[in-house]
Parts: structure tokens; sequence; C-alpha cells
């Protein structure tokens, strides 16, 4: 005796919405590259320089990802833990 297989249709994944980056940040990204690219070009040492500038934007890299993440955990967590404090919460990051 064969088995019916049911014919349910599963529901279509919600579409993810990626908010588009602003042109006005865009478009100063690629002046700071200009800024970078023309320093780097005139100084006496480019390949230090060029680290020294590498090293400035991955601070602000770094700044704005620990900014997400701190937004992300607050709207995340049951509570708000302070330092020194080991807060329990629910929800991924």
């Amino acid at each position: 005796m064969a088995t019916a297989k049911s014919k349910a249709k599963k529901k279509p994944a919600p579409k993810k919405t990626v908010e588009k980056i602003d042109k006005n940040l865009l478009a100063g990204l690629q002046n700071i590259e200009e800024l970078a690219i023309a320093q780097i070009g005139s100084a006496k040492d480019p390949f230090n320089t060029g680290l020294a500038i590498i090293a400035e934007i991955r601070k602000v890299a770094m700044h704005i990802e620990n900014e997400i993440e701190a937004d992300s955990r607050s709207m995340t967590e049951a509570y708000d833990s302070g330092p020194g404090m080991v807060g329990v919460g629910l929800g991924v990051l």
C-alpha cells in the first residue's frame, strides 16, 4: 500500500531588508581614500606613512564595530549590565 505524501506548501522565507549605505558616506570614504593615497605619495617614507594611516582607519572601524555590538547587545539583553558584571540575557548577537 502506497502512502500519500502531503502537499503542504512551505511558507517562503521573509526577505531580509538591507539598508543601503548613504551616498554621502560612500563619498566621504572615497575622499579618505584619495587623501590617504595623496599623503602616501608625497611622504618621505611611504611604507610607514601607509601603515600609520591603516592603523588609524582600523581604529575607526573597530570603534564602529564596538558601537554596533553594544547596540545589538542592549537590544537583546534582559537588563543592561555594568562594568565588572556579567549580564544574563536572551537572544543572539
